[in-house]
């Protein structure tokens, strides 16, 4: 218990750690703890009109607010103790019933606890916003334009900036432009949920704009732009006075602006630097490609210039070297290097491979063929269709079980009945 009389003064509580305050301290006698904020103290001194305080536990109210801020993202959002501090630095309540208003909305809405995590972790100051003003206006409209549920919430939560965003001189406007572009609200809500930065970001939309009039001055279909923006939106915010050098570039090349390469090939010279493009030109020739072969490579198929240089020399070292076809050959279908070599390349050719040494099939099928049939078609012509003659087949295709021990074998039986 605490005695002592007090004087009328004003004096000044200094604690152990740093904390200080001024109070005005009235004649009575001290009974309760000296502050407040005071849990445990083990001594008190004076010194004129300063009170000097040892504490070894000090409690400020703010220190209240920090620890429902810290604890609040771990509780009701699920995030980490690290996000969860993280995101106290940039947030401030007092209590929770803003948050806890912002998060209903949220919900209300489609958002899910994943998609509320994430958007919390990269913008917390959300949960300080007012959601019946800030949230809901924004909400309301792009549920009317065909977005909302969880695609609403991976575009929010994957661009959270969008929030940011005026709704009447932003996001209506940007949202109207790409609408003249590809024609209706599916088209624009495709996009978003595509590339949902182009509503937040203005100078990309004045790039986009500005890039667009060109390629129509050039004679670019109207549906090949808008097809292509649905598609690669980001490939027409590039700088406009290095997209028109690349325009100019590829006319040079003897790209034709009607066809949808013209715009491929734009996209592939913005994309990759000149000695990057250079180099990748210089594995083609290692492998016997004359510079027409590789001239006609690009105009006819441009994203196999996009094609890193160990996958050029893994593919090419593999339908060479392994399945015997010339890299001339090749040359015609440079569409091929667009295509998963593991996951595409190899089990297809080793199932073809397999058949083919069998007699079951005759090598009159291209290699493009093979490579650009959809799995369900190529399953039942290749796999099921012969399951039960090569039993071991699916594992084959599946990379369960090597193509070349079915060859070997085959050529022993051959070899074995021909001595007979």
């Amino acid at each position: 218990m605490w005695f002592r009389s007090l004087r009328n003064t004003v004096a000044q509580i200094r604690y152990s750690n740093g904390y200080s305050s001024r109070i005005k301290i009235s004649s009575f006698l001290l009974t309760v703890n000296p502050s407040p904020f005071l849990t445990k103290v083990s001594s008190i001194s004076f010194s004129s009109s300063v009170i000097v305080v040892n504490t070894s536990q000090f409690h400020n109210p703010s220190s209240n607010f920090s620890s429902i801020v810290a604890s609040y993202p771990i509780n009701s959002v699920g995030l980490s103790e690290s996000e969860a501090i993280s995101a106290s630095k940039k947030v401030h309540f007092e209590t929770t019933s803003k948050p806890d208003s912002v998060l209903s909305l949220l919900e209300s809405y489609g958002f899910t606890k994943p998609y509320i995590s994430k958007l919390i972790t990269r913008a917390p100051s959300i949960l300080s916003s007012e959601p019946e003003i800030s949230l809901k206006t924004q909400f309301d409209y792009f549920n009317s334009k065909g977005l909302s549920g969880i695609d609403l919430a991976k575009v929010i939560s994957s661009e959270p900036r969008i929030l940011r965003a005026s709704l009447t001189t932003q996001i209506i406007p940007v949202f109207d432009i790409l609408r003249n572009i590809v024609h209706c609200d599916e088209n624009v809500v495709l996009i978003l949920r595509r590339h949902s930065w182009i509503l937040s970001d203005k100078r990309c939309i004045k790039n986009m704009t500005l890039n667009i009039e060109l390629l129509r001055n050039e004679g670019v279909p109207q549906s090949n732009i808008s097809n292509f923006l649905i598609s690669r939106p980001r490939a027409l915010t590039m700088n406009t006075s290095k997209y028109k050098e690349s325009v100019e570039e590829i006319k040079d090349m003897g790209f034709e602006p009607y066809k949808t390469t013209y715009l491929l090939a734009i996209h592939v010279i913005n994309g990759l630097s000149k000695s990057n493009r250079e180099s990748r030109v210089a594995v083609y020739r290692r492998f016997g490609w004359s510079e027409e072969q590789i001239h006609n490579a690009f105009r006819y198929h441009p994203v196999c210039m996009m094609t890193s240089e160990k996958k050029i020399t893994s593919v090419m070292d593999y339908l060479v070297n392994q399945m015997g076809y010339s890299s001339s050959y090749i040359a015609q279908y440079p569409s091929i290097f667009c295509y998963s070599l593991e996951k595409r390349i190899i089990p297809r050719c080793s199932v073809y491979k397999t058949l083919t040494s069998k007699g079951l099939v005759k090598n009159q099928f291209s290699l493009i063929s093979l490579l650009a049939l959809c799995e369900k078609s190529f399953s039942m012509k290749f796999v099921k269709e012969y399951a039960q003659k090569v039993p071991q087949l699916s594992e084959v295709y599946k990379g369960q079980f090597n193509s070349q021990n079915l060859l070997i074998s085959s050529s022993s039986k051959r070899l074995s009945e021909g001595v007979k």
